[in-house]
């Protein structure tokens, strides 16, 4: 698995791997993580909380506040402009080679 990837089991426990699209970090210290599922592609988020003995390991929690979701969404359109921004630099990039 790849360093930008996790596993989550669904309710049939079923693996799905899941890729990190960003993190954030909130003024209050909070982990956010915005991730897609590989298999539907489909976006969504948590709170991620480190295990204090485990560093680099934690659980996820389901994101429950809507100020979250609203920042959270104003987070992920900024990365789809920068997404396409890029996008579009690579294309320019290769039209003058």
């Amino acid at each position: 698995m790849k360093e930008d990837q996790f596993v989550v089991v669904n309710d049939l426990g079923e693996e799905i791997v899941c890729n990190i699209l960003f993190t954030h970090e909130a003024a209050d210290g909070r982990n956010f993580v915005v991730f897609e599922f590989s298999d539907t592609h489909e976006i969504s988020a948590a709170l991620y909380i480190e295990d204090p003995d485990k560093p680099g390991e934690g659980i996820l929690q389901d994101v429950e506040n809507e100020e979250d979701w609203e920042m959270l969404e104003e987070l992920m359109s900024h990365y789809e402009d920068d997404e396409e921004n890029i996008h579009l630099w690579f294309k320019n990039l290769r039209k003058r080679k």
